[in-house]
This record gives C-alpha cells, structure tokens and sequence, in this order.
C-alpha cells in the first residue's frame, strides 16, 4: 500500500477512536452507537455488547458519571484497505453521582490506565467499530468499581 494512502486510513481510524472517546465524555451517545457496525461488539466492564440497540441501553448505567478519558499511545496497523486493528492507552478520570448542574468536579488521581483493542472496518467509505475491548492495566485500588478482574 502507498504511504499516502496508509497515511489516510491512519488519520480516518484515529480520528474515529477521539470521536468515540469525546461522544462517550459528552454523552452523546445516540452519535456514539453510529461509530459502530451493524453487527459491532463492545466487550464492556466485562459484558459483551451485541449490537447497537445492546451498546445504547448500556449506557443509560453511566449517566450520572462525569468522566474523561485521555487517549494516547494510538498505533494503528492496517490489515486492509478496508480493515485496521487499534491499540491505544486510556486514563481514566470518573466521577459518579455527579450532577451536571453540579459545576466542576474536583479533581481526583485517575480510575485506571486501560488498553483498548478495537477492530476497525470500512463500510461505505466510513471507519466502524466491528470490535472493541478493554483490559484495565493499572487501577486505583481504592476507587475500582468496575476493573477488578485481571
């Protein structure tokens, strides 16, 4: 493949993983169900989420969380002008219970550092979500709720 054209499925793909990470910090979730296939997977906390209907009521759970997640370490290996598996490197701030209108909310030490997996498909001429994971790869042991399992 030309470096140009890899340049471009890199850019797509990357740009793909900040959108979902800023629809799920903005609660945009009705946009966020729309990054995925059809037929996408997100293995969630530890549950596997079929579908975009399954991907949409899982996060009805999370609506009085307040969280950022800091993405980096992004690498991106093309499999197929239409395929693409991703790595990246999640820190994770949450606040839970917190209200919108609350204002600002303190500032506390990270949830975790997470790696997320995601398989990556081009579907008119749009990069989806077939599948994504997540492994928790440091937690604070004080404040896990959901990343307890290794």
């Amino acid at each position: 493949m030309e470096r140009d054209a890899a340049r471009k499925i890199e850019w797509d793909c990357t740009q793909l993983i900040l959108k979902f990470y800023g629809c799920l910090d903005e609660k945009r979730y009705d946009e966020l169900v729309e990054l995925f296939a059809g037929d996408g997977v997100w293995v969630r906390l530890g549950k596997e989420l079929a579908g975009k209907e399954q991907i949409r009521a899982a996060m009805d759970e999370r609506n009085d969380w307040l969280t950022v997640h800091v993405v980096t370490n992004v690498r991106i290996d093309i499999i197929a002008a239409d395929r693409a598996d991703t790595t990246q490197y999640i820190t994770l701030y949450r606040h839970e219970g917190w209200a919108a209108t609350a204002g600002p909310a303190p500032v506390v030490l990270p949830l975790g550092i997470l790696r997320h997996r995601d398989q990556l498909v081009r579907q008119s001429d749009a990069w989806k979500f077939k599948c994504k994971t997540s492994r928790a790869i440091m937690v604070n042991r004080e404040r896990v709720t959901h990343y307890d399992k290794p």
